[in-house]
């Protein structure tokens, strides 16, 4: 079930984080990188995000598997994770589709991201397109390349 985040969810949706990243990036970066990456958010972290910016959950048997965050106000697609368990079953692009629908009915004719390597395929298949490439910081010691990338959001399609 897709629904608005609330509160209560943070601690669910940090933990859902931490097991994308661990399992995801390990692949395509060095275990510190990953390290920092995961502790870089505490749950107090998507307290404020839950309350200012658009998160969505995808929650199964009462246990949230994936969630996407969206800052309707920079048009920017901030995360979009998946609970190992759930990878390849179209739960990341039914979370990426609602984040559109939602920058959609704001107004916004296009979105931008930050890819981490391991999520590139991914965004091209929904049709990102890159932009450039840069790095990103989740901690003062570390940097990890990342990719970003940019969605023309097609409009609404209007009723007869």
């Amino acid at each position: 079930m897709l629904r608005l985040a609330k509160i209560s969810d943070a601690p669910e949706i940090l933990q859902t984080r931490i097991c994308a990243i661990r399992v995801q990036a390990s692949l395509h970066y060095p275990r510190e990188e990953i390290e920092d990456w995961c502790t870089s958010r505490t749950a107090e972290t998507y307290h404020t995000a839950i309350e200012q910016k658009a998160i969505v959950v995808e929650e199964i048997n009462g246990n949230i598997v994936a969630f996407g965050q969206l800052n309707p106000k920079t048009a920017f697609v901030e995360a979009v994770y998946v609970s190992p368990s759930q990878f390849r079953q179209g739960i990341g692009l039914k979370i990426l589709r609602a984040l559109e629908a939602m920058a959609s009915a704001c107004g916004i004719k296009a979105l931008t991201l930050e890819a981490s390597l391991n999520a590139v395929q991914f965004y091209r298949r929904a049709g990102y397109v890159p932009i450039f490439e840069e790095e990103h910081s989740s901690a003062p010691k570390t940097a990890s390349a990342t990719l970003r990338m940019r969605h023309e959001i097609p409009a609404p399609a209007t009723g007869s």
